[in-house]
C-alpha cells in the first residue's frame, strides 16, 4: 500500500527530506511525497515540484492515512522548534520515519517516530533515537548512544559510546561528543566542537576542547 508523506517545512531542510523520500522510492519503497505544509508560502504555490497544501496547523484536514515529517529547523532556535511541534499535537502513528538506503543500522537499534536518517549514517548496536530526530549525512552514533526527542545531529558528527543527548539539542557538523558524556536539553554544540565533559542545559559550546560561550 502506498504511503503518502507530507513534509512540514520548506526549502532547505525540507528538500533534504524530499531527496531521502525520492531515494527510497528509487529502491521500491511504496512512498509518495504529496507536498508541504508551510507557514509562509500560500497554499497552491510550489516548493520545487511539490505543492504547498496549507499551514502546519492544518495537518488534520489531510487524509487520515497521510504521514508527516517535521522538517522545520532554525539554528539556535531548537526550543521554539520543539514547542511549535508539540502544539501541533500530531499523534505518533501519523509520523513517518525515513531511513536512507545507504544508512548502516546496527542490531538492537531503536528508532522513534518521525525520525529521519540521512545518507551514509552509521548507527552502532544498541543506539536509541527518540521521536522527531534528524541524523544527518555521514554522522556516526557509537554503541549504546541515547538520543532523546527532537534532536538534530549534524553531518560528519561523532557520538561516542554511551553518550546521552537530551531533548532539543543541536549538534553542528564535524562535532565530537566523548563517550559517556551527557549534553543537556536545548544546548547547541557548534561546528567542529569537541565535548569532553557533561554540558548543562541550554548551553552553547564552542572549540576543542569545547567551552561554554553562552
Amino acid at each position: 500500500m502506498l504511503k503518502k508523506v507530507v513534509i512540514i517545512g520548506g526549502g532547505g531542510n525540507g528538500l533534504v527530506v524530499a531527496q531521502i523520500v525520492l531515494d527510497l522510492i528509487k529502491i521500491g519503497e511504496p512512498l509518495e511525497l504529496v507536498g508541504f505544509l508551510n507557514d509562509n508560502i500560500p497554499a497552491g504555490e510550489y516548493i520545487e515540484r511539490w505543492p504547498v497544501l496549507g499551514a502546519p496547523h492544518e495537518w488534520e484536514s489531510l487524509d487520515e492515512d497521510t504521514l508527516f515529517v517535521y522538517a522545520l529547523l532554525s539554528v539556535g532556535k531548537m526550543k521554539a522548534r520543539a514547542e511549535k511541534f508539540k502544539r501541533l499535537n500530531i499523534p505518533q502513528h501519523r509520523l513517518a520515519t525515513l531511513v536512507h538506503p545507504s544508512a548502516n543500522i546496527g542490531f538492537n537499534v531503536k528508532l522513534g517516530c518521525g525520525v529521519v536518517i540521512a545518507a551514509n549514517t552509521l548507527l552502532q548496536p544498541g543506539t536509541r533515537v527518540g521521536d522527531n530526530c534528524f541524523i544527518r549525512a555521514n554522522a556516526n552514533l557509537g554503541h549504546d548512544v541515547a538520543v532523546d526527542d527532537l534532536v538534530d545531529i549534524g553531518p560528519n558528527s561523532t557520538l561516542c559510546g554511551y553518550a546521552h543527548i537530551e531533548e532539543g539539542v543541536q549538534i553542528a557538523p564535524n562535532s565530537v561528543v566523548r563517550d559517556s558524556v551527557r549534553v543537556g536539553m536545548y544546548s547547541t554544540v557548534a561546528a567542529g566542537a569537541a565535548i569532553f565533559k557533561d554540558v548543562a542545559p541550554e548551553s552553547t559550546m564552542l572549540g576543542n576542547p569545547a567551552k561554554r560561550i553562552r
